[in-house]
């Protein structure tokens, strides 16, 4: 025979049972929190053009993937700053976004598609140990391009300096080239690793063993000298190679950002290609950027895609969001365009202004003809186009024009601003 609970114990379970459902209640009622740091830098990705990724998750088949990669076995993955915090699942993370480019068809989105989304992403195998490093990142999916290293940087740059405006930063890139590149530098690396290992202190001799490349994780002073004696990757680019980086930094250069080329900043051997950089001031990293146009390949076989992506960490503070009704976003009256090599290199200089000035702007940054441009500007309905050429960059103007009478101004560039509000 079953016992009976007392009356007094049924009453007592229902009553903690009601106040578990009204806190839940309560929870539920509480107006959810955002961070104000991450809405600068949507605002910010989303006037160069970035996109809201949808939301994905790392998948079984993502990590399956993932251990087709040498590196897939490390716990730690890239640092933040050089002895503490770490950001862990670069490798999972790539493999996902790739996924669903291919699989869900990004590309009918835009091509070349930009996106951004915070992370890290859901199923992330490192999430437990990452719970308080939510990081910001920014993808470029089908640009090979040097143009498209240029809009992601200046992009990271700009949401850093107004997140730290106080920070001093600046860009360490490298190049390791395409996959013949690394092959001919992997090979002279080994080759000097074995003629020249007796230098070495004997108490790293076995980590460069196990992996050659971990000759460039050596951070002891005693090891200086025969990582700064190693081969550097960019001695063996292709020409190919050199061309890209070489328009990669005259891109930083003509948007004033300040760089350092350290040839110790190697990336996945597995994935990466071409540029590999961090945006960083003297003590910290503040972001990790690289080129992975092999990843596609390396997964699932298919043809390399041009990607480039760059993860930021932005230390957020979380308010209340009380729920107010959202600023409608204004929509642009202006689609930029440029066509000549002069002009390209001066376009994120301006649309860089335009944001600060708070005037929405498309553009296609990706594409070089001017008929391509012209008819995305008129698919849109754009009222006003600002147009740079070769002629205009060398004079330092811009041709401002209304798409229904066509009539146009050159206009130069520091009254821009002031001319467009005059427009508007």
């Amino acid at each position: 025979m079953p016992k009976i609970k007392p009356k007094s114990k049924i009453k007592m379970q229902k009553k903690k049972t009601n106040e578990k459902l009204a806190d839940k209640k309560v929870i539920e009622k509480e107006p959810a929190q955002i961070s104000p740091e991450f809405e600068m830098a949507e605002c910010a990705a989303k006037h160069f053009g970035f996109i809201k990724l949808p939301e994905v998750e790392i998948e079984k088949n993502d990590l399956l993937g993932a251990k087709k990669f040498s590196e897939s076995h490390l716990a730690i993955v890239k640092p933040w700053t050089e002895d503490c915090d770490r950001y862990q699942g670069f490798l999972e993370e790539k493999i996902s976004i790739m996924r669903n480019y291919i699989d869900k068809k990004w590309s009918n989105i835009a091509l070349p598609l930009l996106g951004y989304y915070i992370g890290p992403i859901k199923g992330n195998p490192h999430l437990k140990r990452n719970t308080d490093n939510k990081t910001f990142n920014l993808e470029i999916i089908g640009a090979q391009k040097a143009i498209a290293e240029a809009m992601i940087i200046e992009t990271a740059f700009v949401i850093l300096k107004e997140r730290y405006p106080g920070e001093e930063m600046f860009v360490e890139i490298n190049s390791i080239g395409d996959k013949e590149s690394m092959a001919r530098f992997a090979k002279e690396l080994q080759n000097y690793v074995k003629k020249e290992i007796n230098k070495l202190p004997l108490e790293f001799r076995s980590e460069i063993k196990k992996d050659v490349f971990n000759l460039f994780n050596l951070k002891n002073p005693k090891a200086f000298e025969f990582v700064e004696n190693a081969p550097k990757p960019m001695s063996f680019l292709s020409d190919t190679s050199r061309t890209h980086f070489k328009e990669v930094l005259e891109f930083l250069e003509s948007l004033n950002i300040p760089y350092e080329i350290n040839h110790k900043l190697i990336g996945s051997r597995s994935y990466c290609s071409e540029t590999i950089f961090e945006i960083r001031s003297q003590k910290e990293v503040f972001a990790i950027g690289e080129r992975y146009n092999g990843l596609a390949k390396k997964v699932w076989g298919k043809k390399d895609v041009p990607a480039i992506g760059v993860t930021l960490h932005i230390h957020p503070h979380y308010v209340q969001n009380l729920k107010k009704k959202a600023a409608k976003e204004e929509s642009p009256k202006f689609y930029f365009i440029q066509f000549g090599d002069t002009a390209k290199k001066r376009s994120l200089t301006i649309i860089e202004s335009l944001r600060k000035a708070k005037i929405p702007v498309h553009q296609s940054l990706s594409k070089d003809k001017l008929s391509v441009q012209l008819t995305q500007a008129e698919k849109m309905n754009i009222p006003y186009i600002i147009m740079m050429g070769q002629k205009e960059a060398i004079e330092n103007t811009v041709v401002v024009r209304h798409m229904m009478t066509r009539a146009q101004d050159t206009v130069e560039i520091d009254l821009l601003v002031s001319h467009i509000k005059g427009l508007r």
